[in-house]
């Protein structure tokens, strides 16, 4: 699956989750696990939010960058206002005109707006920043997409190795259980002895008991597979079998450098190398334009005191001088970030590396162990079958016919672990090559 389809998938189910109904249909194919899985894992939904988050903090800066608009209105009351009486000869019959500075009513709308001009391209490296870490959610949501599907192939084909277990020792049981019938007649009429019908019976009774553990080990499996896939409490039965192949010849690994894992922690680098040179650029003076227009009463001609409208211009400047070396150990902080983000990057490649190798290694070994596996199974069918026939001659005893059963029933059970090894060995090693 494609990451931009698990992505916008997840977040989908994030904005609306159904109920799962699986009373009536538990058995899936393993398409459908990884359909189910990816839709509807609490995981994904929470990588989709982080996502989110950091989509919308890298938008946030970006805005940052651009002016801003915005709108004020103020009343305010003084009890006393500022007077101006003209000095003027005394005048029979003449007062003086006292010149008052509004009524101490002051009312005042304005727009304003805010242009940023410079401040040390911090404003701009944030918005990077911002960016980088909105490219790493995604790349974690990638990879939290590998790993989950990776885990759901591991389940599935455990559950499915767990079911064949349970047939396998189901078939031993029936077989034992059959003979012990055919010896109970046959004691009866005087063939077989007491003991005989004794070992057989504890034979049975093992077989009956590894039947029990299998089946718990199986119902166990498919409640974890319910869970990966969003059916928490739910026995999910899976629809195949162990001869389906992951692996195909013309699977290819992705590039180191492609892996999100890797990618991840590039933009991780390439952000706190980007909070290091805004913090650094916190070290300059900052410079904005500024524009309002108002529209208030007394305004400027307070003398008047009237309703009038004017607008102001301006330019701000600040500069921090001293703030004992705070923003050069912040930026210093982020520049040793980056080293260990580097640092780790180098741990993850290689790690990513050695699983590569013994993901093959361990494929080419798992189906040299289905081969010899195959093998013993066939030589223990044909040694049963040999044993059979000397038992009904009388020429064989009842130990080594139930030493016979035991060990075909122990090479089937090889077999199924054999060949659940060999689709766990695909599984790792589509996760090692970033599928």
């Amino acid at each position: 699956m494609k990451v931009q389809g698990l992505l916008r998938a997840c977040l989908l189910a994030a904005a609306c989750v159904p109920v799962i109904s699986v009373a009536q249909d538990t058995t899936w194919t393993l398409e459908r696990c990884l359909s189910e899985a990816v839709t509807r894992s609490p995981r994904l939904r929470a990588g989709t939010r982080t996502v989110q988050a950091a989509e919308a903090a890298a938008r946030g800066a970006r805005a940052d960058r651009l002016p801003t608009l915005g709108t004020t209105a103020s009343y305010s009351y003084t009890s006393e206002t500022m007077e101006l009486d003209i000095p003027l000869p005394t005048i029979p019959g003449y007062t003086p005109p006292r010149v008052s500075f509004g009524d101490g009513n002051v009312y005042d709308l304005a727009v304003s707006a805010r242009v940023p001009i410079f401040a040390g391209h911090t404003v701009r490296e944030r918005a990077r920043a911002e960016t980088e870490a909105w490219q790493a959610a995604q790349n974690d949501f990638a990879a939290d997409s590998l790993k989950l599907l990776y885990e759901v192939r591991r389940a599935y084909f455990v559950t499915v190795g767990a079911e064949a277990q349970v047939e396998t020792a189901r078939r031993n049981s029936e077989r034992l259980e059959r003979h012990l019938q055919e010896l109970v007649g046959a004691k009866d009429i005087g063939f077989r002895s007491e003991e005989d019908r004794v070992a057989a019976v504890a034979r049975s009774k093992q077989a009956e008991s590894a039947l029990l553990a299998a089946e718990s080990d199986a119902q166990a499996a498919r409640l974890a597979l319910g869970n990966l896939v969003g059916a928490s409490g739910a026995e999910i039965r899976p629809d195949g079998d162990l001869s389906a192949r992951l692996v195909s010849d013309a699977t290819t690994e992705v590039r180191l450098e492609s892996r999100p894992e890797v990618t991840a922690l590039a933009a991780r680098m390439r952000q706190s190398d980007h909070i290091a040179k805004a913090s650094t650029g916190t070290l300059f003076p900052s410079l904005a334009a500024t524009a309002a227009y108002h529209y208030g009463k007394p305004g400027v001609n307070q003398t008047q005191n009237d309703w009038m409208d004017y607008y102001t211009l301006g330019v701000n400047a600040s500069w921090t001088l001293w703030d004992w070396r705070a923003r050069s150990h912040r930026a210093a902080q982020a520049r040793a970030l980056a080293r260990v983000l580097d640092a780790r990057q180098t741990d993850l490649i290689n790690a990513i590396q050695t699983l590569q190798a013994t993901s093959r290694e361990a494929l080419a070994a798992a189906q040299s162990i289905l081969i010899k596996s195959s093998e013993r199974l066939d030589l223990d069918r044909r040694r049963l079958t040999m044993v059979e026939g000397r038992y009904r001659a009388g020429m064989a005893s009842e130990s080594e016919y139930l030493d016979a059963q035991d060990d075909l029933a122990d090479a089937e059970t090889n077999v199924t672990a054999a060949r659940v090894r060999l689709r766990l060995a695909e599984a790792d090693l589509l996760y090692a090559s970033g599928h």
